[in-house]
């Protein structure tokens, strides 16, 4: 039997890049999620346990050998092929030469020859994002960033929504940045589009975000066993408003004026025509919107000052509803 020259084990150590502020990116590695996110590499190596990560988007958990991301994996390959290609290489031109000496003076001219394939190179990777939300876990203080909402800490599982809202606000009013950025960088179509779906994305966004802290908060009230809301009642504004009555004697229309209660319902409609109906207007829109801006058939248009006034409305009416609740009881509500 032939044997090569080649070591039976080879070990690689890849070094992982981060970005400027010292994240590493992570992906999750439930299939269905499968979000992005980053962790200081810090807080990665001295409170994330081997034994155990959580998804900051979905909970999910799995160890620590799970969370690299395609492309770190693919740069794996990448350094590990740069290593063992010229090893190849030179093996295969031993073999050459070997079998070229046992063939010499044979009445056939066989020989044979190699092309080496050089070392593939090994790119770096970009981490740079600029509407990423970055967040302090309350409990364990690891800093850890997502694009989108993030519920859970990834090196202890809290969940908060009152932190995940309070960055959700801060992240959308960069938007002005974000379409300096982009028409920076694309050409002037390119950029509109984009921009056009970020602005619709973070509609989206808002309407989850203050979904799931007034989901928290109400979960946190003493009488909350009184009550059994139904799945997503805190997407509809009017409904909620009227559990909120019941619960603890506060309707949303009485924490904003009533033009903002009014831009508000808007918006709330405005997310159900993107999420359900492609953004395009039917007479059920125009009825509970009041919004007779449109003929039914068009499509919703959603600019970044819309997006700026939806935000501070949730803001608004977060800040509300959190003192509503603290002063209604003699409990501090607390988000769980």
């Amino acid at each position: 039997m032939y044997r090569t020259g080649l070591p039976d084990n080879i070990s690689v150590s890849v070094s992982i890049p981060t970005d400027e502020d010292g994240f590493l990116d992570r992906e999750c590695p439930n299939s269905v999620c499968k979000a992005t996110f980053k962790i200081r590499v810090d807080d990665w190596k001295e409170k994330v346990r081997d034994e155990e990560v959580f998804c900051p988007v979905c909970g999910y958990s799995a160890d620590s050998n799970h969370w690299c991301t395609e492309e770190q994996l693919e740069h794996g390959k990448r350094v590990l092929m740069a290593k063992v290609m010229p090893m190849i290489d030179a093996e295969m031109k031993r073999m050459a030469q070997d079998f070229n000496r046992n063939v010499r003076g044979n009445f056939l001219g066989i020989s044979m020859s190699v092309k080496t394939s050089g070392s593939p190179p090994v790119i770096p990777l970009d981490a740079a994002d600029l509407m990423r939300q970055r967040y302090t876990c309350e409990v364990c203080q690891c800093r850890y960033a997502a694009l989108g909402a993030a519920f859970f800490c990834p090196a202890c599982g809290h969940n908060s929504a009152r932190t995940a809202l309070h960055e959700t606000l801060t992240v959308i009013r960069k938007l002005p940045e974000l379409r300096a950025a982009l028409e920076n960088s694309l050409d002037r179509d390119a950029a509109e589009n984009t921009f056009r779906v970020m602005c619709e994305d973070c509609v989206g966004r808002l309407v989850a975000t203050f979904q799931r802290f007034a989901e928290a908060t109400f979960n946190a009230l003493p009488n909350r066993t009184d009550f059994k809301p139904r799945r997503n009642l805190f997407q509809n504004l009017v409904d909620s408003s009227d559990l909120w009555e019941k619960a603890i004697g506060v309707r949303y229309e009485s924490m904003l004026t009533p033009h903002e209660w009014n831009d508000l319902q808007r918006f709330f409609q405005q997310r159900h025509l993107l999420a359900h109906k492609d953004g395009i207007i039917d007479d059920d829109y125009r009825s509970k919107s009041g919004d007779q801006c449109y003929q039914p058939g068009q499509r919703l248009i959603i600019g970044m000052d819309d997006v700026l006034r939806f935000t501070d409305l949730v803001e608004k009416l977060s800040h509300g509803l959190h003192q509503s609740c603290a002063s209604s009881s003699p409990l501090t509500v607390e988000d769980r």
